[in-house]
């Protein structure tokens, strides 16, 4: 069963600083809704562990992610294929980002994924709605550690103003 998915987002941060988040496996294993694991296994090639639930088939899968096609700070394709308890898995999205002015970027994304087993059983109406909210748990999870990352700026910042008052 195909699933074809594709939007946008914009984020409060410089495309260049996003490119690096986009490109960290660290960052991805934090933000990926389920992501239990990521493993380096070459340049841009990963192993990756996920927990996920759809409708009422819940299960685990394991794969690869291979991220090509790279044309720095602008586009990307990442490759992702996996099998489960539930099921298998496999596609590919693009990701361009795009500088809105200062501060600010656009990310949009499309992509397909092919599935099959239990979780192809639950249906495209499902696996569509299912995919959005895995996109839209992704944007989130991303917009809260970007806005972690300006609070340790801020908070670092803070303490050395106060540092150097207090030498002063």
């Amino acid at each position: 069963m195909a699933l074809e998915i594709k939007g946008e987002y914009a984020l409060l941060i410089q495309q260049a600083e996003l490119w690096r988040l986009l490109n960290d496996p660290a960052v991805l294993a934090k933000i990926i809704p389920g992501c239990n694991t990521v493993r380096a296994v070459g340049t841009d090639r990963y192993e990756m562990g996920l927990k996920l639930q759809v409708g009422s088939v819940s299960g685990e899968y394991m794969g690869s992610v291979e991220i090509f096609d790279k044309q720095e700070p602008l586009h990307y394709v990442l490759s992702i294929e996996g099998q489960g308890s539930i099921g298998f898995m496999k596609g590919s999205a693009a990701f361009d980002l795009e500088q809105q002015g200062e501060g600010e970027s656009l990310l949009r994304y499309a992509g397909s994924a092919e599935e099959g087993g239990v979780v192809a059983g639950v249906g495209q109406r499902m696996l569509s709605g299912v995919a959005k909210f895995l996109a839209g748990r992704f944007f989130k999870a991303l917009e809260k550690h970007i806005d972690e990352g300006r609070k340790e700026v801020r908070d670092a910042k803070d303490a050395k103003d106060a540092e150097d008052a207090t030498a002063a």
